[in-house]
């Protein structure tokens, strides 16, 4: 009987490529990356089996090229069948990662492969028999008789050999890794406005601190820009800006893009990235694979926390963070879990990984200093602080009010009025919404003209608008409506805010946004309100927060703030060490990273199903899921008619360029919702999101998301 199987020479493995020459153009690829990484001497031969045998499956008889058949389990029975061996002990684990190598290295070993029927031993018999039995064992085995280094090592191979994969099935196989370049000059542009000489000497002190350092540094120091400063003697092979919000890095986008180019920076925020299914993979890795040869990246904290918790196919990504420098900024407003969980990963990593790692806060309170210090052993030598500049500054003076905001939008109006550019920042999107409604409705401004609003659940595309915006009206009388999203990304001085009381850290970002570039006021330029909460639950600011915040406003109301250290000086007070250690021993409860170990090993991935593990990462919005809204959710017709269009377009047949401008396109008409919004709602899936019907919610422009029930008629 004749072979089942052809030669790699005979069958095409991608468009006009036999897959012998796809195999030496992963072979060739895999090198270059493993080179660029320090793994090339040690790996060479596993990355080589990898690229060789990984799409043996679709020389099987039944794999026809164009049609949408898995074939990695075929690539698993060549082995078996072929007897094909590299090395007895690395088999079990090069076995598996080639069954799995459009998935994620799942426990549940072959996945949604496992009712696949191979050859075994002359019969016919099902995957998923042959790993809850032999294989399986054998796996567990071997990994457990590797060292931590190892398995770490040995998934970062595999991850580059998967952008080495996806790299040559898309025709993307010439390129040079480079490396950034910080130079002092450069980053003087990234200010965009003339040198402070006497600030300049403060900021070039971060050249000469340790690999791992704290900056501390007043609201206005440049701290974001002069960061870069940390890595002049350092050489990383990539550097990440982890940023609290996607207005803070499309902002920070933007100016990085002018200084050293599009083409060597990239950002990234989706958060459920991992979930895209096997048919859409090379869609999804499009995306990654710009972030891969970018010497800059900008992303959140949630990115780095799903690579190293080992989420989906964290492989692809975990790997680039090697040998890598970080800036974590706005430290401070991690909730306690995350803050545990960052330390622990750059603890654990930081010597095999070679990391170098600046934390920065313009609100660094002590205990966190202190908790950061002790546990990732920053010496004296490697915390930086200027806050002392705060003593030199009060640039706001307020007024408490025991009332609701809402009350005072004749006010608002008022200051607008008389030439002020006017802030205004609620707690949630809801309320945030219902002021600018009313702003429109009752009072006749001109959204667009006299106010905007501006919150975390908007397309995309329209939060650019609204960002373009308030760059344009900078100098203008406006009202900007806004919710914590303002807190860290605008670089802009408002003449006065009216602000619902939150946390005392939040508190003093927003009174960052007022009077920015002065030093004195002897006015009245803020307002405090208290907040209306209805839901208790879900409110971004919990009650002992916001009884702390509270008591320390009443105390320095009107000209009784001395200077802005001394607003420091009393959150560090209230805010002790002990009870920031209580706080993180009660969130290391939740996630027992002992039994995340365990259970992983540092090799598989965890599942993106576990509802409880994504919901613990969040800011104080509150976990969030990117999705498109249903066409008949959508109010504008503008809207309507894009979002129509675009779905309708194919990623068949478009080059890498083409495909990477229309997966840009529609994630820019995405929308992150709350995660509990998409319970029980009807939804399909379109280009790697969810198109979701709510009956209750409609989206405009203007607003956003609101329920219905909320209009004004």
């Amino acid at each position: 009987m004749a072979d089942k199987w052809f030669t790699p020479e005979q069958k095409l493995s991608h468009l006009g490529k036999t897959l012998r020459h796809h195999i030496e153009e992963v072979n060739s690829l895999s090198e270059s990356f493993l080179k660029f990484y320090g793994l090339w001497e040690k790996y060479r031969k596993i990355a080589n089996f990898l690229a060789e045998y990984h799409d043996y499956g679709k020389l099987h008889e039944e794999w026809e090229f164009g049609k949408k058949k898995g074939h990695s389990h075929r690539s698993y029975e060549y082995l078996i069948e072929k007897n094909i061996s590299l090395d007895k002990i690395f088999d079990p684990i090069l076995q598996f990662l080639i069954l799995e190598h459009h998935s994620t290295l799942s426990k549940n070993i072959g996945g949604n492969l496992a009712n696949r029927k191979i050859q075994f031993n002359g019969e016919e018999i099902l995957l998923g028999a042959i790993f809850n039995t032999e294989t399986k064992k054998e796996l567990e085995s071997r990994i457990n008789s590797f060292s931590k280094e190892e398995l770490i090592n040995l998934i970062d191979v595999f991850g580059l050999f998967k952008l080495a994969d996806i790299c040559s099935a898309e025709g993307k196989t010439a390129f040079e890794f480079e490396k950034p370049e910080v130079r002092k000059n450069t980053i003087q542009n990234l200010f965009q406005k003339p040198v402070d000489e006497k600030r300049w000497e403060e900021q070039k002190a971060l050249v000469s601190l340790p690999n791992i350092a704290l900056l501390r540094a007043y609201t206005g120091w440049g701290k974001t820009s002069a960061g870069l400063l940390f890595f002049a003697k350092k050489s990383p092979a990539k550097i990440f800006y982890l940023m609290p919000t996607i207005t803070a890095i499309n902002k920070f986008y933007e100016t990085l893009c002018k200084v050293f180019g599009d083409e060597k920076v990239s950002k990234y925020f989706y958060f459920l990235d991992t979930e895209i299914k096997e048919d859409d993979e090379k869609l999804s890795q499009l995306f990654f694979f710009k972030n891969f040869v970018t010497p800059y990246v900008i992303t959140t904290v949630d990115q780095f926390l799903l690579s190293f918790l080992q989420v989906g196919k964290y492989y692809t990504k975990r790997v680039m963070f090697r040998n890598s420098g970080l800036i974590i900024d706005e430290i401070h407003l991690l909730n306690p879990l995350m803050l545990y969980l960052v330390t622990y990963f750059i603890k654990t990593y930081k010597e095999l990984y070679n990391l170098k790692v600046l934390f920065m806060s313009a609100t660094l309170p002590k205990a966190l200093a202190r908790y950061l210090k002790e546990n990732i052993k920053i010496p004296d030598s490697g915390f930086l602080d200027f806050s002392c500049g705060y003593k030199k500054k009060r640039r706001v003076m307020w007024k408490w009010v025991d009332e609701d905001i809402e009350n005072y939008l004749e006010k608002i109006i008022e200051e607008k009025e008389k030439g002020k550019k006017v802030l205004v920042i609620v707690n949630t999107v809801e309320k945030a919404i219902k002021i600018g409604r009313r702003l429109e409705e009752e009072f006749r401004l001109k959204y667009g003209e006299d106010f905007i609003v501006f919150h975390a659940r908007f397309m995309y595309l329209h939060r650019k608008k609204k960002e373009t915006w308030v760059e344009e009206y900078k100098k203008k009388p406006h009202i900007l409506v806004a919710t914590q999203v303002c807190e860290v990304s605008l670089d802009i001085s408002y003449d006065v805010l009216f602000t619902e009381l939150a946390s005392l850290p939040a508190l003093i970002q927003r009174f960052g946004r007022v009077n920015r570039y002065g030093d004195k006021t002897k006015e009245i330029n803020t307002y405090i309100f208290e907040p209306e909460r209805k839901d208790k639950e879900k409110y971004p600011y919990s009650d002992e927060e916001l009884c702390d915040a509270r008591e320390i406003v009443k105390q320095f109301e009107g000209d009784k703030l001395e200077d802005e250290k001394a607003l420091l000086d009393s959150f560090d007070n209230i805010f002790t060490y002990e009870k920031l250690l209580k706080e993180i021993e009660d969130a290391k409860k939740i996630v027992r990273i002992e039994y995340w170990e365990d259970l992983l090993k540092f090799f598989f991935s965890l599942e993106i199903g576990d509802e409880r593990m994504r919901s613990l990462l969040n800011y104080r919005e509150g976990f969030t899921i990117m999705v498109i809204p249903c066409q008949s959710c959508i109010m504008d017709e503008k809207t309507k008619q894009h979002v129509k269009n675009l779905l309708s377009k194919s990623f068949s047949g478009l080059s890498f360029e083409g495909k990477l401008k229309l997966f840009a396109q529609i994630k820019e008409i995405a929308v992150p919702v709350p995660i509990w919004w998409v319970k029980g709602t009807a939804s399909k899936e379109e280009k790697g999101f969810p198109v979701i019907n709510f009956k209750n919610k409609v989206y405009d422009e203007k607003y956003g998301f609101y329920e219905l029930g909320d209009k004004i008629i």
